[in-house]
This record gives C-alpha cells, sequence and structure tokens, in this order.
C-alpha cells in the first residue's frame, strides 16, 4: 500500500465508500506518479472490462466505415431504422437478438493495415482496436521481465516499437504490421530520443494533431491496476499516452478513470441507472490536474456529455432521430475523433436504458467506426456486470480468435493487467 498524506475525505473517498471500498488516501503528488493504492481488482470484473471490450471490436469490425446500404443488405445485419419507429420494450428485446458475430468474407475481405489482419476474417476476428491492448500487455511484460513494474511513456513507445518483433509474432503479419505502425512509429521513435526527420517526428504531428481516440483503443486495461481510484488511473493514462493531442488525452484519461470506479461498483443490472451515474460522474469530476479550472475554457468532457444528453433528449426515443443528432453533430469530424465514441457510446446507453447488448447493438447501427465505440462501451457494460453478461458462444469465440490469430490468452491478460503498477511521466 503506498503511504500518504490524508487531507480528509475528497471526491474520490466518497466515491470509493459508494461503492463499498476503503478510503483512499491522496498522494502528496498525484502528478510524479501514479500506483496502485489499495486494493486488487476484482478477477471477474476484469475479465468483463477485457472481454467486453474484445467483443465489441470483433462486433464492429466487419461492418466499419463500410457504405450503410451495403451493411443494411446484409441478411441478419444491423438493423435500418426509419423515421418514427420508437425504441421500447419490445424494439430492445429485438436490439438483444440482433446481438450477434459475423466475418469479414461479405464486406472487408482484404486484411487491412488498421483493420482486420486475416484474408476473409471469421466471426471473432479483432482489429486494431484491440491489438493497441496487445501493445500495451507486450510493455507490462516486459516490465516484468525486468522484475519491477514501472512504467512510463517511453517503455510504452519501446513497446510499439518491438511488439511486431515479439516471441511468437506470426510471420505472415510483418508486412502489414510495418504499415500499422508507421505513423505511430515516428513518434514512438521521437520520445525515445531521436531526432533524424526521416526516421522521427513530433508526437503532436499525428494524425495532424487531431485528438483521436487512440488512447481508448490503447489504454482501457490500465483501470485493472487501479481498481476504485479513478484519479490515480487517471494519471497512469494520461503519462503514458504520448500519442494522445490536445483535449483528447484528457478526455481519453477520464474515461480509464470511470472504468477504475466501474470495476468496484455493484454488478446488478438492477442499479444500472445508478452505476451509470456515478460513471458519468467519475469522468467529469475526476481532475487531478485541474483542468475545469482553466480560464474561459469549457473542460471536453463536460462538453461532451451535455452533448449526449442533449442528443438522446432531442431524440424522442427514435433511433432514426437520434442517428440524425450525431450525423449532424459531427458532419464535418473525423469519426474517430475522441470525443465520437463518448458520443456515441452514452448517447446509445441511454436509449437503450443501460441494457448491455441494446446498447452496443444501437452504437453499432449508427455506423461509422463501429468496432471503436462497441469496443469502448463493451468495456464499461463488461466492467459494471462481468463477463456473464455477454453471451458464452460469443466470449468463446472472440477469445479462440484472439488466441489461434495472435497467440493472447484472455485468462493471461485478467492477471497481466491486475497486478500492481506504478507509471512516471516523462
Amino acid at each position: 500500500m503506498v503511504m500518504a498524506r490524508f487531507d480528509g475525505l475528497n471526491r474520490r473517498e466518497a466515491l470509493a465508500i459508494a461503492a463499498g471500498a476503503a478510503v483512499l488516501l491522496r498522494p502528496d503528488s498525484m502528478a510524479a506518479q501514479s500506483k496502485v493504492s489499495y486494493k486488487s481488482a476484482d478477477p471477474r470484473r476484469v475479465e468483463g472490462l477485457l472481454i467486453g471490450s474484445l467483443i465489441g471490436d470483433a462486433l464492429g469490425g466487419p461492418v466499419e466505415f463500410q457504405p450503410p446500404e451495403l451493411v443494411h443488405a446484409l441478411q441478419g445485419g444491423p438493423k435500418q431504422w426509419l423515421p418514427g419507429e420508437p425504441f421500447g420494450p419490445q424494439e430492445l428485446a429485438e436490439a438483444r437478438s440482433r446481438f450477434a458475430l459475423r466475418g469479414y468474407q461479405e464486406l472487408r475481405p482484404v486484411p487491412e493495415s488498421y483493420g482486420q489482419w486475416a484474408t476473409d476474417g471469421p466471426p471473432g476476428t479483432l482489429t486494431d482496436d484491440s491489438r493497441h491492448k496487445m501493445v500495451l500487455a507486450h510493455l507490462l511484460r516486459s516490465a516484468d521481465a525486468r522484475g519491477q513494474r514501472t512504467v512510463g511513456p517511453g517503455d510504452l513507445a519501446q513497446a510499439y516499437l518491438t511488439w511486431g518483433d515479439r516471441e511468437g509474432a506470426a510471420p505472415e503479419h510483418k508486412t502489414i504490421n510495418q504499415e500499422w505502425m508507421e505513423e505511430v512509429g515516428y513518434a514512438a521513435k521521437w520520445i525515445l530520443g531521436e531526432r533524424e526527420l526521416g526516421v522521427a517526428r513530433p508526437p503532436e504531428r499525428l494524425w495532424n494533431g487531431l485528438p483521436t481516440c487512440m488512447g481508448q483503443m490503447a489504454l482501457l486495461p490500465l483501470a485493472a491496476a487501479f481498481p476504485g481510484d479513478p484519479d490515480g488511473a487517471f494519471v497512469a493514462a494520461f503519462s503514458l499516452a504520448f500519442f494522445d493531442n490536445g483535449w483528447g488525452k484528457d478526455l481519453n484519461a477520464g474515461l480509464v478513470a470511470a472504468l477504475a470506479l466501474a470495476l468496484t461498483l455493484p454488478d446488478s443490472l438492477d442499479n444500472r441507472r445508478e452505476s451509470w451515474r456515478l460513471i458519468i460522474d467519475a469522468m467529469l469530476k475526476t481532475d487531478p490536474y485541474g483542468q475545469a479550472k482553466v480560464p474561459w475554457c469549457e473542460r471536453a468532457a463536460s462538453r461532451w456529455v451535455r452533448t449526449a444528453d442533449r442528443i438522446v433528449e432531442e431524440s424522442h426515443g427514435e433511433p432514426a432521430r437520434l442517428f440524425a443528432a450525431l450525423d449532424e453533430e459531427f458532419a464535418e469530424t473525423t469519426k474517430w475523433e475522441a470525443q465520437v465514441p463518448v458520443v456515441a457510446m452514452l448517447a446509445a446507453a441511454k436509449l437503450a436504458d443501460y441494457d448491455p447488448l441494446a446498447s452496443m447493438q444501437v452504437c453499432l447501427e449508427w455506423g461509422h467506426d463501429t468496432d471503436s465505440y462497441a469496443q469502448l462501451l463493451g468495456a464499461f457494460m463488461g466492467a459494471l456486470h462481468g463477463p456473464e453478461v455477454f453471451p458464452k458462444d460469443v466470449r468463446d469465440t472472440v477469445t479462440k480468435r484472439m488466441q489461434a490469430e495472435y497467440g493472447e490468452s484472455l485468462s493471461e491478460w485478467v492477471a497481466l493487467f491486475s497486478r500492481p503498477l506504478t507509471v512516471t511521466p516523462a
């Protein structure tokens, strides 16, 4: 346990007490480093977070960025919602029944560097949303091999550069991994001190400085090392995210913070509305660096939570109106900017009354960057309710496919991500 100064109950401690946890003690200098502060995560809930994210990725991958007319023509595919159609109890049940994995043969048969790497990928095949987490796992295995679980952004940068050459890497992935790694590789080498512009470029150049969802793809599992400790999880994610730019780094770290709380909340579906209220509260109020106090600038999390609420309110319970409002809000936005998965997740979850499978299906049926939206929502649903909330055949398909294609084990991930971790800034 970290020895720390006690200043009286703050919001983080109050949230932990509400979740049935021990009182947390706040370190004197949370900005200096982030550590596990008081207890280990429940392995079942960590498994839920991980498998939920993987399932969401596999669910959305086959239709990611595909033309709506082709997606809606798929047999058993995502529903095309018409104006005036409500989302009541019957529609919720029907959305749950549509929750199913599909293969890539119909719309995405050819491997893509930022998508699936298998030709005619079968159901359960993963994309880069999960590969980023594999890089994080690679980082932690390297730290364990050194016998010291202290990591920083330079260590994560090195992990990105060496992941493709790890033991057990599939030889057929070598070329496509180089394509996938090109842009982040420039930034990783810069972080490690390289300044020759032919091989390294500043991280601020990544995606021309857009605040992207990369931290959401890579860093969600960090929450497992900080259960009930949103501030610690925030600092860990913020410190490691050399690839996140602008306010996207704050927004993405806030999601990891909220997941750290979700792991400790009551797992009953009967409590789901109150649980989501606390999750959103953690996103908004976990602020170890005082970003909400910056004058003249609204914090990103506040803006986008309010946007999601407004869109749901204006939809009047109709998915078609919800999707139209999302399209209008993000008409000039790259659909993998950091705010888009957040708004899509919150809006879909609220429309579907926080039902895990129906919410994820609604995310899928909006379209665009479907795997990124569903993997984020799946992580929260799994962290809250455990792996059993997802059908067993779906869980088995995804875990077996990950093992077969990448040699990664879900059970090993649960232990790997749950162990105490210290994260230091640059």
